[in-house]
């Protein structure tokens, strides 16, 4: 990010490495205010317990509807779709048959905790901020990796799910002349990229070195910008259909 627009940076942090008597007692008067109380709190209650049923069934009408969108690229792709404890297909080896089973189960579970389903893969938007490397680290422990982007397509989708937000994304610049790369070991190519006007500029952040790291930026429409890895963002993960 050049200096001239590194303002906006200048507030984030940076994250460093019994009664004896018989009977029923008799029961207080209640007055017609009390009683009315009572049954306006009762009517609230069950109005919040139905807004709360009401968002269930809608979350559980898209995920239904995103598992079903996976399932028919999956077989697109030549899996065999049985249900995640079906027996094997026919001419279906043990080993793929569990291979199946894993691989729906774990679609299925990174579904109900909240990942997104679209073309192919699915993604995990972060609600709290990590360095870059740390960011990396919480992908690999879901069998997942920082997201690359690699259509028009796919930017436009997560530009428009971060919802103005600043994430961390795959992209990475090592080794001596500092050439970028996708994590999830996709092709990068400056040809299919989508940096905003000006990046990357690899700015000098002083002792903790150059920008090297990519991100989502809402500058540009959520176009990319390099910024130091040490720096901590929200983080976007994504696990591809055909992956593990």
């Amino acid at each position: 990010m050049a200096a001239e627009t590194s303002d906006q940076y200048e507030t984030l942090q940076i994250q460093y490495p019994p009664s004896h008597r018989r009977g029923p007692l008799p029961l207080p008067p209640v007055s017609r205010w009390a009683l009315g109380s009572v049954l306006a709190v009762g009517t609230g209650g069950f109005l919040v317990l139905g807004a709360a049923l009401a968002a269930l069934v809608t979350l559980y009408v898209q995920g239904q509807a995103e598992l079903r969108e996976a399932r028919t690229e999956l077989l697109a792709a030549g899996a065999p779709l049985l249900p995640p404890n079906s027996p094997r297909s026919p001419g279906e080896t043990p080993a793929a048959a569990q291979r199946r089973k894993d691989q729906l189960g774990r679609w299925l579970q990174g579904l109900a905790l909240g990942w997104r389903y679209h073309q192919g893969s699915i993604y995990f938007f972060s609600s709290e901020r990590k360095r870059w490397d740390d960011a990396q680290l919480a992908c690999r422990a879901s069998h997942a990796h920082l997201t690359s982007i690699t259509s028009a397509e796919e930017q436009e989708y997560l530009a428009r799910e971060s919802r103005g937000g600043t994430y961390w994304i795959g992209l990475v610049a090592t080794g001596p002349g500092g050439s970028w790369h996708w994590v999830d070991g996709s092709s990068y190519s400056s040809a299919q990229s989508f940096w905003a006007a000006g990046q990357p500029d690899n700015s000098d952040h002083g002792e903790w070195g150059r920008e090297s790291c990519a991100q989502i930026h809402p500058v540009g429409n959520s176009l990319w910008n390099d910024h130091n890895c040490n720096f901590t963002f929200f983080w976007i993960c994504k696990r591809d259909l055909s992956g593990p």
